[in-house]
Formats: C-alpha cells, sequence, structure tokens
C-alpha cells in the first residue's frame, strides 16, 4: 500500500514537472484616428482574445482544451511624449475561447512631439497562476497636414488650387478658406469634406473686385489656408501665398490709326482730283484741234 501510494506521489510530480502554463491571451491595437497630428486626442483600443482553443493551456499535456482566462488587471502607462488620459482597468472579468475583450483609453500627443513611431507600455494581469503578460503598444505620428499648389485656371477672373492629403489615414470636414485684399471671393470658402489618403481634388474661386465701380486692374496678394479635423482634434494649416494677375483689357487700337485712315483718304481724294484735272485739260486739247 505504501508502495502504491509512493508511486502516484511521483506520478503526480513528473506530470506536474511536465506542466507549463500557457496564458492564451493574444493582444492587438487600433488608434483612431490611424495616425495623430502633434496636439491630437484619440482613442486607443486594445483587443484581448481568448487563444484558448487554438493553443490550449498546459502545453502538450492541456492541448486543445477550452478554458475562460480570468483578466484581473490591465496598465498602460503613458511617455513623456504621449499622455494616457484614462484610467486602468480593475477586474476586467472572464474572457471565454475565442472571445474579445476591448479595452478603450484616451491618449494626447503633446504639441511638440516630433514625427515617428512611438511605443506605449501596457500590462496584463491574468489567468489562474496570475500571471502578467506585457506589450508595447505603438502610436504614429505625422505632421503632415494638406498641401495646396496653384493649378490651371477654369476661366478668366478665376483662381484654381490642387488639394492634396499626403497622409496615412483620412481627413474629415476640409474647408479652404481665400484671403486677400481689395477682392471678393466667390464661394467665400470652400468646403471639400472627406479627403482619404493620397486624394486630390482640383477647385476654383471666381474673383470680382469688392466695389463694383472698381474693376481689379492690377496684380493682387493672395492667401489661402486650409481647416481640416484629423479624429476630433480641429487643425489649420499654414498660409499658401499666391498671386493673381488680371487678363488685360482688351485693344482699343493705335490713336495714329484715324489719322493714318484721313491721311490715305486725302491722298486718295488728291489723286482723284489730279486725275480729273488731267482729264479735262486731254479733253479740250483735243476740241480745239
Amino acid at each position: 500500500m505504501k508502495a502504491l501510494f509512493a508511486l502516484t506521489i511521483m506520478l503526480m510530480t513528473l506530470a506536474a514537472s511536465a506542466y507549463t502554463f500557457h496564458m492564451p491571451v493574444e493582444i492587438d491595437s487600433t488608434t483612431t484616428p490611424e495616425v495623430l497630428m502633434p496636439g491630437d486626442t484619440a482613442v486607443l483600443a486594445i483587443h484581448m482574445e481568448n487563444g484558448a482553443a487554438e493553443y490550449g493551456v498546459g502545453g502538450e499535456n492541456a492541448r486543445g482544451a477550452t478554458v475562460s482566462t480570468p483578466v484581473q488587471r490591465t496598465d498602460l502607462e503613458g511617455s513623456a511624449e504621449i499622455e494616457v488620459l484614462s484610467g486602468d482597468f480593475e477586474d476586467v472579468g472572464l474572457i471565454g475561447p475565442t472571445d474579445r475583450v476591448v479595452l478603450y483609453y484616451k491618449i494626447r500627443a503633446e504639441e511638440d512631439i516630433p514625427d515617428g513611431t512611438y511605443f506605449l507600455n501596457f500590462t496584463v494581469h491574468a489567468g489562474y497562476d496570475k500571471e502578467t503578460i506585457g506589450r508595447r503598444i505603438p502610436v504614429r505620428i505625422d505632421s503632415s497636414g494638406l498641401g495646396l499648389a496653384r493649378a490651371d485656371s477654369a476661366g478668366i477672373s478665376t483662381i484654381s488650387l490642387n488639394v492634396a492629403n499626403p497622409r496615412a489615414n483620412t481627413l474629415n470636414a476640409v474647408t479652404i478658406v481665400p484671403e486677400a485684399s481689395g477682392v471678393t471671393f466667390s464661394p467665400e470658402e470652400y468646403y471639400v469634406g472627406t479627403m482619404d489618403p493620397d486624394e486630390v481634388f482640383t477647385i476654383s474661386f471666381r474673383l470680382e473686385p469688392s466695389q463694383p465701380n472698381q474693376p481689379i486692374q492690377n496684380a493682387r496678394n493672395l492667401s489661402f489656408y486650409s481647416r481640416f479635423k484629423n479624429g476630433d482634434t480641429w487643425h489649420r494649416s499654414e498660409k499658401y501665398n499666391t498671386t493673381y494677375s488680371p487678363a488685360p483689357a482688351a485693344s482699343s487700337g493705335s490713336p495714329l490709326l484715324p489719322a493714318a485712315g484721313v491721311a490715305a483718304l486725302l491722298l486718295v481724294g488728291a489723286a482723284i482730283f489730279i486725275w480729273r484735272r488731267r482729264l479735262s485739260k486731254a479733253y479740250s486739247a483735243g476740241k480745239e484741234a
């Protein structure tokens, strides 16, 4: 009996030594907007999925087992450039096999943050043995705004611009606003709306004098800027400056043309007079003969 008991204890010890716990939690993340600009506030969504059905829990001895994984706490640590505005989560609960839990954190990028990819430390305390998983969550920063450039004008008294979105994410509520002295624009501002990555729009403004009785005769300095939203944060671009030159007025002809016309008429009249005089003399001579 004692031998059987000792054998049972030995087998249990061997099984325990062969047991390796695998906490079946897969972690990935997304940010909205996908790419932040300096000063942006964004929502960071961290997805946790129970992969027990695929990986098992307990190494080779338990592969294929489907169990729920308890999540006790999660921690998201900010950095000097990116601040975490939301608190950590406590007692998240059980995540069943193939189930997915999404945790939402609000984050904010500093106004002077350089472009690049930053990593926030995320820690999950989970499992029946209270294991800890650490992940580095990427956050991308790009300060690029909308691009404005002169385009071929659609007609007289108009100016056209190409509006380009060079970013890797969509921008919303895009509006182009013109400015100039002594000039009225139609429309007063151009609403483009949503612009996808690498999308280009061509827009046109009609220019009219601010005073109806004073037409635009000289070149005018024009400025344009864009206003748009990246996620929930409003931005305004730097001004794009250009010059508008009005079409030259239709020429009324040289002032010498009327005088030249009069001179030509006089010459023709003189020629006719001389010809008629000679003709009259020839006729008189023939009659006398």
